[in-house]
């Protein structure tokens, strides 16, 4: 059990680095074309959303990678893998959803083992903390 963190940390990482990278500098095939995802893919790329998109996904699965600043990478990955999953469910009718929801099973593992640092999110009743300057 102990290394299961360390393995969900180094796949998710690999995983947002690799597709990251490749949005920034594709270095995949272009998926078919005449397609409902063709379309959308189309779109976002040619307004280059899909760079902004890759640069969070790079710079989110960097931070996995590193360990200390795991957090805020999952929380920056979050909101992509939960595109990814709508990705997949809405537009291309749950037709290739398995890495979806295994990027979906590692975040939330992740997020699991690393649920003290999330104690803040989570809380019932909280407060800004807002500290008096001292001269």
């Amino acid at each position: 059990m102990k290394f299961l963190p360390l393995v969900c940390r180094v796949l998710l990482g690999v995983i947002f680095v690799v597709i990251g990278a490749s949005m920034l500098y594709p270095f995949f095939p272009a998926p078919a074309h005449g397609t409902v995802q063709d379309d959308w893919n189309s779109i976002m790329v040619v307004s280059n959303w899909m760079k902004v998109v890759g640069f969070f996904q790079l710079l989110g699965g960097l931070l996995v990678l590193v360990g200390r600043t795991a957090p805020l990478g999952l929380v920056i990955l979050a909101p992509i893998i939960v595109n990814v999953l709508c990705f997949h469910i809405f537009l291309a009718g749950g037709k290739d959803i398995a890495i979806g929801v295994f990027v979906g099973v590692l975040e939330v593992l992740l997020v699991y083992f690393y649920r003290e640092n999330f104690a803040g999110i989570f809380a019932t009743n909280a407060r800004p903390v807002v500290k008096a300057r001292t001269i």
